[in-house]
């Protein structure tokens, strides 16, 4: 069973949520997502899961695969930049406490201009 969180936004978890994001994605109108991993998901066939189910959907996406155990403001840096020439207008974090971290604070540098060499 999928099980939603709203913090700021949406997290979904669980069996069933790569399912459900095509439908949220949808409602909320969004254009582009970049996708904020490791390489060692990327390996594994953990995000082409999601990829191939954005794919069906007709969803816009591209990888950013740069996330690093203990990211550092460089890493963020290099998300932000890869955020900004994507064209992406939404952010999806897949994998647990780096890329979620990395993905939150490419977001928040994004809106608030806080890494400003990126």
């Amino acid at each position: 069973m999928a099980n939603r969180m709203i913090l700021n936004e949406t997290a979904w978890f669980g069996r069933g949520a790569v399912a459900a994001l095509a439908d949220e994605v949808k409602r909320r109108g969004y254009g582009k997502a970049l996708i904020v991993t490791d390489k060692t998901l990327v390996q594994c066939g953990a995000v082409s899961r999601v990829t191939d189910s954005m794919d069906a959907a007709g969803l816009a996406w591209e990888i950013f695969s740069g996330v690093i155990p203990n990211p550092t403001i460089a890493v963020v840096q290099e998300g932000l930049r890869v955020f900004r020439q994507s064209g992406a207008d939404y952010l999806i974090a897949i994998g647990g406490g780096s890329p979620q971290d990395t993905c939150k604070a490419v977001g928040s540098s994004a809106l608030t201009r806080i890494c400003r060499r990126a």
